[in-house]
């Protein structure tokens, strides 16, 4: 296929942009080739921009100078709309919230002058301190009884929720996260990409995120830059269109197979409609359950509590032997939140016993059911139209709204 990168900032329709990089340049002394290579592209305010590429490509060197704490060689960083490339990199950086794998606790310090430690640098007054600390321990789901231990006392997830606080301390316009998910184990890294994206539709703060992983940059993206060695934007676009669209082979290499999978991580449950299915509470007893197994023409009745939570399914041969609801037939295991992704909801159904997926609200209550059915019914609504292509025998080297070759 013809190469067409992507080198521009992104859909015309973007939101003004809080980052500018202009011809952004980075040398570093022992190495022949630069780390990072006239590099321009605009960040919009209030998005998640995901840099994302192969080890080495650059994009820790990009997101570091954003900040000043690897100096450009050349070219010129504007944030808001002011050239900060020569400010005092000190009060430069007391403007952006950075939040890294690592972490970076101080471990001599407790949890609330962690936090604190911006505003202090900032002059705020005891107090204002106190309740920002406070304000921030309740925003990444903390209990206040956190403020006086220290880092060693919390999990891993914790202590990312802490960094994620202090980056936010001094109410930054921008966060820079480098791989901030990286390091924790993946049950408890889905939890905090979900709380976090939660709290960005709150914050709406410009975020650059650094990430090596493609699926974590299609679910934590408003835009994705994919970039090769030294930084050169292979493509600049939301997540949608880079699935649909890729502007090269070196982005269809980069996603990989199952492009179509990957695309559902971009839908969530709430935005599909759930299938029918036949279901009744416990306490009503063997009779009626049969009866509304009988009219549904299933093979199998989901049973609820009073309080509409799933509890169990049971088909006819489980009711004709009788005994207690609560304990007939097979446990309702395969049970997702309406905010789960439809990739989220495939990888339950595949392991579940009914090869679905029980969908409930935040109080755990039924709202539906999501079947191998109404997952194919959303990936084909996905699928791109087809393109036409120009009467001319010769494909274009470069699509409209897409710079030239690199």
């Amino acid at each position: 296929m013809a190469d067409k990168s992507f080198e521009n900032n992104g859909s015309a329709n973007a939101p003004e942009a809080m980052i500018r990089l202009e011809n952004l340049t980075k040398v570093f002394p022992a190495q022949e080739q630069p780390a990072v290579e006239d590099l321009s592209m605009e960040i919009p305010e209030g998005e998640i921009v995901v840099f994302v590429g192969p080890s080495g490509c650059g994009k820790t060197t990009t997101m570091k100078m954003i900040n000043r704490i690897i100096e450009p060689t050349s070219g010129r960083i504007f944030l808001q709309g002011e050239d900060v490339t020569k400010v005092n990199g000190d009060k430069l950086r007391r403007r952006i919230g950075y939040v890294i794998q690592q972490i970076g606790l101080f471990p001599h310090m407790t949890i609330a002058e962690n936090i604190a430690t911006v505003p202090k640098m900032l002059g705020w007054e005891k107090k204002r301190i106190s309740d920002r600390v406070d304000e921030l321990l309740e925003t990444v789901s903390m209990d206040l009884s956190y403020r006086d231990r220290y880092p060693k006392e919390l999990s891993g997830g914790q202590r990312q929720r802490i960094g994620v606080a202090r980056a936010m301390a001094a109410d930054p316009p921008v966060l820079l996260m480098d791989e901030p998910f990286g390091a924790i184990d993946p049950i408890t890294r889905e939890r905090l990409q979900n709380e976090f994206l939660r709290l960005q539709a709150e914050i709406k703060k410009t975020i650059v995120f650094v990430t090596h992983d493609i699926d974590e940059a299609i679910k934590m993206g408003d835009r994705i830059a994919i970039l090769q060695t030294r930084s050169r934007i292979a493509q600049y676009d939301t997540p949608e269109r880079i699935l649909t669209d890729p502007a090269n082979e070196f982005v269809e290499d980069f996603i990989g197979a199952g492009a179509s999978i990957k695309r559902l991580s971009l839908s969530r449950v709430r935005d599909i409609e759930t299938a029918d299915w036949p279901v009744a509470l416990i306490s009503e007893g063997h009779e009626a359950v049969g009866e509304v197994l009988r009219k549904s023409g299933k093979d199998y009745v989901l049973l609820l509590d009073d309080r509409r939570r799933p509890r169990r399914w049971v088909g006819a041969d489980d009711l004709a032997h009788g005994g207690r609801l609560e304990e007939a037939g097979w446990p309702a295991v395969a049970i997702v939140e309406e905010g789960s992704s439809l990739y989220s909801v495939l990888d339950t159904m595949i392991t579940s016993y009914k090869g679905s997926a029980i969908v409930v609200d935040g109080e755990g209550r039924y709202e539906g059911v999501v079947d191998f059915e109404t997952v194919l019914e959303a990936v084909n609504a996905m699928r791109p139209p087809e393109q036409e292509r120009p009467e001319d025998s010769t494909p274009p080297e470069v699509r409209p709204g897409r710079g030239a070759d690199l």
